[in-house]
């Protein structure tokens, strides 16, 4: 090789890494100033991430009945309905009418129950109706099979990017999602799964949000609340998603807790910030969670 020739592969490398740190750089001042991802529409999870970011898989994972479908559907809402961002949901759990649903009584805080037992009063109706063509014209696409491969589900998943401009992937139900080859160890299969929900993200550039199932582990300890290593059937799921939020509510075990309506939001991983706790208001009967309100100022 000439001299001459190394020159030029030596100028090639440098503009190479000079773009990347000018990008890096305009990122940083973005960083500073506005929203970089997609809001969550949770004040405080905002202020720590600047929003969910392109590339980036985000785990929420609970025990049962803990809200962690709230939270996702909230997050989905909060995208589609309030930003208008085009956003693509999976539900392995929810029938399309049972996902609608929860939608119309979070958006019109019109209790869940009385939508599915026909009891809704005139004023549950009004507020309802007054939701309706937001929720209609939101860019949501919403898909509820049965049954999904993996393979099924990322071709589906790059067609929704490719065709309807979907910024926001989310599913319920992490390891709902079936093997294209089953696996003697399940935990190897959870954890194939999490590998290509961060590839996903990461080749389509947008953030993924899926929900996680945790072992049995909170009830047998003293507190009751929840660790990473009490995410069921793979330690994989921890090593490739960004951030994993546990959630935990105290009145779930003690009825009569002072904490009632109170739900903690743990990052206990956050590849890209500090670990921390953030504390929300869950409107069990609405189905949906909400930033505490602020406390007083005296002046």
């Amino acid at each position: 090789m000439t001299d001459m020739n190394r020159a030029e592969d030596a100028n090639k490398a440098e503009g190479s890494f000079a773009a990347l740190l000018e990008t890096t750089l305009d990122s940083m001042e973005e960083a500073g100033i506005e929203m970089t991802g997609i809001a969550t529409g949770f004040r405080d999870l905002d202020a720590l991430t600047h929003g969910l970011q392109p590339g980036h898989l985000t785990v929420i994972a609970s025990r049962p009945g803990m809200g962690r479908t709230a939270m996702l559907s909230g997050i989905c809402r909060h995208a589609a309905i309030a930003q208008g961002h085009p956003t693509s949901v999976f539900t392995f759990e929810d029938t399309p009418e049972d996902f609608g649903r929860r939608l119309m009584a979070a958006e019109g805080r019109v209790a869940l129950h009385r939508m599915r037992s026909g009891t809704m009063a005139d004023e549950d109706w009004i507020r309802v109706a007054k939701r309706v063509p937001d929720i209609h014209t939101a860019p949501l696409t919403v898909h509820t099979p049965a049954s999904m491969t993996l393979s099924e589900f990322l071709d589906q998943a790059r067609e929704d990017v490719r065709d309807r401009g979907a910024r926001l992937i989310a599913v319920d139900g992490l390891q709902d999602i079936r093997p294209d080859k089953r696996n003697d160890l399940r935990e190897r299969e959870v954890g194939d799964t999490a590998r290509a929900l961060k590839t996903l993200a990461r080749e389509l550039r947008v953030p993924v949000v899926a929900t996680s199932h945790l072992n049995r582990g909170p009830e047998q300890r003293y507190g009751n609340r929840p660790q990473l290593d009490d995410l069921r059937e793979s330690g994989a799921v921890t090593y490739a998603a960004d951030m994993i939020i546990l959630l935990f509510r105290e009145d779930a075990y003690e009825k009569e807790s002072p904490r009632a309506g109170e739900i903690d939001l743990i990052i206990a991983r956050n590849r890209y910030g500090p670990e921390c706790l953030i504390t929300a208001a869950f409107q069990q009967h609405y189905g949906r969670l909400v930033d505490m309100a602020p406390l007083p100022t005296h002046e």
